[in-house]
């Protein structure tokens, strides 16, 4: 449920941010987005002033900067999945009780018997790791601001194309690397998960291709950046956090 909320959460801040913008003067622009802007602009600098380079410079820094918050996320989450896996039977019994129950005063007392068995196994059905996502998302947007509200970019060009114009490549190059991301991020789902989330998180880079391909080419670029660093960051969740059930009573 939680990649659920994130993935939707993400396809509502891409469509809705495309069209506003904070204040210039305001808190959030003047801590936040501004300094990214200037960051761009200072990376850039360094190379014949090309605005691409300092875009994928500052994506990257920003991504490797939260990569300890989503990886602690995933830690959590690969333990939570074994545990709830553990419990499971006792979890289907309860619910069938629950179906079969008379009254919202029987359903209540099956509820609490619930989360009683959460808490004896140290399971939080509402923490698995929501707050290293709320930790990053205002960076993440101010860093969005400064790439789609940024003026000076529509003056330059990187690699093939213009900063400033929507380019199809770049739609398709972003498209198919957060593909390459959803893929990795469900290859390693619980079986009676897998075929939901599949669906679910391959979402993402079709809206990815949608919005990319009426946007200018800054905002593929930045995503394309940010998407290679995920699936590093993917590929060290799956390896290192892919835990058996015996390391799992190991740590508890």
């Amino acid at each position: 449920m939680k990649k659920l909320y994130t993935v939707l959460a993400f396809l509502v801040v891409s469509i809705l941010l495309s069209g506003c913008a904070p204040q210039e003067g305001g808190v959030f622009y003047n801590s936040l987005v501004e300094p990214f802007i200037y960051l761009i602009k200072f990376f850039a600098s360094f190379f014949n002033n090309s605005y691409g380079i300092g875009i994928i410079i500052v994506t990257i820094c920003v991504r490797l900067i939260v990569m300890p918050f989503m990886l602690r996320s995933f830690k959590g989450q690969k333990k939570m999945q074994f545990k709830m896996k553990k419990i499971k039977p006792q979890m289907d019994e309860i619910n069938e009780k629950m179906k079969s129950a008379k009254d919202e005063q029987e359903r209540a007392q099956y509820s609490q018997e619930m989360m009683a068995l959460y808490k004896e196994h140290g399971i939080n059905p509402l923490g698995m790791g929501c707050l290293p996502m709320i930790i990053q998302m205002p960076i993440l947007m101010a860093l969005y601001f400064a790439i789609s509200h940024n003026d000076a970019l529509a003056s330059h060009s990187f690699a093939w194309f213009n900063l400033g114009i929507p380019n199809i490549f770049m739609a398709l190059i972003a498209g198919a690397l957060y593909l390459l991301q959803a893929y990795l991020s469900t290859k390693y789902l619980p079986e009676e998960s897998n075929g939901q989330m599949k669906y679910i998180m391959y979402i993402s880079p079709i809206m990815i291709f949608i919005v990319s391909m009426s946007t200018p080419a800054a905002l593929p670029l930045y995503w394309s950046a940010s998407a290679i660093v995920l699936i590093v960051q993917q590929y060290i969740s799956n390896k290192y956090f892919n835990y058996h059930e015996d390391e799992l009573q190991t740590s508890s």
